[in-house]
């Protein structure tokens, strides 16, 4: 009899976890397990088997779960999107019971480095270009800090030093503008107003950097053991749907392969990068994780990042991972049943 397709489990994780189960279920060569705290995520469904991961948990009672389950239900590769730092540490645990991890990076420093983008700036300064940056914790020193650099580049932007998704991100303006602020604008802020919010308090580490006005890119990217496998580097071109296309630019993917190295990637993660004044392509963060734009990637290229890095864990020939950039994409709403889940406990599961 045929041997059965190596069990794969995808833990609790964000919105491009459907794109990749997908992959894996319709490629037939592996049986895929998708778990999640809420029996309501999306994904569930797109999976062979589903469970519900129980919550609130503590990282070493996590880490006891994964363990239990892995043995339960003879999962070959572990998918993770939670607690990664703790599972890229116990990476030999896992492999004594018969698991391969599949986690963004090898090392677990390097989540919380992505996570300290002031750590990260200066570690990477001089080697990829990045935004002129000030780490500061005043107000005062805010204002000094942004006034100074919006004088050399004529405006400054502030972020937290911790942070995803952009929150918190705001450009800095002399003026409050009220029919910015009535369409909805979450992008700019007044000094007189971040005065108001900043000044006198605690605040946790700020970022006042030059403002890059240019082009944006995001680098979806594969790697092995610190190699860069592929990567598509996403030109985003604004207009309906969130238009973006592939480009070619060696000199990020160039970057992209030494952020790899450095931070000891083993799966997928995200780079973005916006163009200053000059047109020069300057760091932003690093994201030790799969993108949301992972699906663009997937279209723009015609290369299965998701299914390609299950195969890269499995030894896998992995063919030509080249492709002809130029292709123009955007993006539709699509609509997901949910299936309808018995009530069940944390230690429940089902058949998808």
């Amino acid at each position: 009899m045929p041997a059965s397709p190596p069990t794969v489990w995808f833990t609790r994780n964000i919105s491009p976890t459907l794109h990749r189960i997908r992959q894996a279920a319709r490629s037939g060569r592996y049986r895929v397990i998708a778990s999640h705290v809420s029996q309501d995520a999306g994904y569930l469904g797109a999976a062979h088997t589903w469970l519900l991961e129980p919550r609130p948990v503590e990282p070493p009672a996590y880490l006891a779960y994964v363990l239990e389950t892995v043995r339960e239900f003879g999962v070959d590769a572990l998918v993770a999107g939670r607690h990664l730092p703790l599972l890229a540490g116990a990476r030999s645990a896992l492999a004594e019971a018969g698991c391969r991890l599949i986690v963004p990076s090898r090392d677990p420093d390097s989540y919380e480095l992505c996570e300290d983008k002031a750590r990260f700036y200066q570690l990477f300064s001089g080697r990829i270009p990045m935004p002129d940056t000030r780490l500061v914790g005043s107000w005062e020193a805010l204002e000094g800090a942004a006034r100074e650099l919006a004088g050399q580049y004529g405006s400054s932007c502030i972020k937290p030093a911790r942070g995803i998704y952009g929150l918190g991100f705001r450009i800095l303006t002399e003026d409050d503008d009220l029919k910015r602020f009535l369409g909805g604008d979450q992008l700019h802020l007044s000094y007189a107003t971040a005065e108001r919010l900043f000044k006198g308090r605690d605040l946790p580490g700020m970022l006042v950097m030059q403002t890059l006005p240019g082009t944006e890119y995001s680098v979806d990217a594969l790697a092995r053991g610190g190699e860069l496998l592929t990567c598509v580097i996403r030109q985003k071109l604004g207009g309906l749907g969130n238009l973006q296309t592939a480009v070619d630019s060696p000199p990020l993917r160039a970057w992209t392969a030494l952020l790899a190295r450095e931070l000891q990637m083993d799966g997928l993660f995200n780079a973005q990068f916006k163009e200053d004044a000059a047109g020069v392509p300057r760091l932003l963060e690093v994201n030790a994780r799969a993108s949301g734009g992972l699906p663009i990637s997937t279209a723009l290229s015609g290369l299965e990042l998701g299914l390609l890095e299950l195969d890269a864990h499995f030894g896998e020939v992995l063919g030509d991972l080249t492709f002809t950039p130029g292709k123009r994409v955007s993006e539709a709403l699509e609509v997901i049943e949910v299936l309808a889940l018995p009530q069940l406990t944390s230690s429940g599961s089902g058949a998808g």
